[in-house]
């Protein structure tokens, strides 16, 4: 749930990196990156299309449209089944494809979402930093 850019969906999560079962999750929403931390543990990465083109019609494709327009301090909630983890955006970004790598042996607990700067583009990255703040129970 991102408040300030009216986001809530649901979170896919994959058992393998396999490109292709990775591209078919991408067009039910939002894919949790296998091998990326968990919730409140390491670097959890969320990643999802966007594309502002009128002709798209399948909403997980515009599910990320609007993570460019976070700002520092924003926060990004993120429900288990019995628990709520908080984080706080401190960094976005666009980058070139090839300096989005994810570093997952960071010993900060945060979380990192990515998208395309086009659709079916993938020369440019926004890409969302957030450091975990606090979890509790729900």
């Amino acid at each position: 749930l991102i408040s300030d850019i009216a986001l809530d969906v649901g979170i896919r999560n994959p058992e393998t990196q396999d490109i292709e079962a990775l591209d078919r999750e991408l067009t039910k929403g939002v894919v949790h990156y296998p091998g990326s931390g968990i919730a409140g543990e390491g670097n959890m990465l969320l990643f999802g299309h966007s594309s502002g083109l009128r002709v798209i019609q399948n909403p997980a494709y515009k599910i990320f449209n609007n993570i460019h327009k976070l700002q520092k301090g924003d926060e990004i909630l993120v429900q288990s089944e019995h628990r709520e983890y908080v984080y706080a955006v401190t960094n976005v970004m666009l980058v070139d494809a090839d300096q989005a790598l994810i570093d997952f042996s960071t010993d900060r607990t945060m979380l990192t979402l990515s998208t395309c700067n086009t659709f079916g583009q993938k020369q440019e990255r926004y890409v969302v930093e957030a450091d975990f703040v606090r979890s509790m129970a729900i």
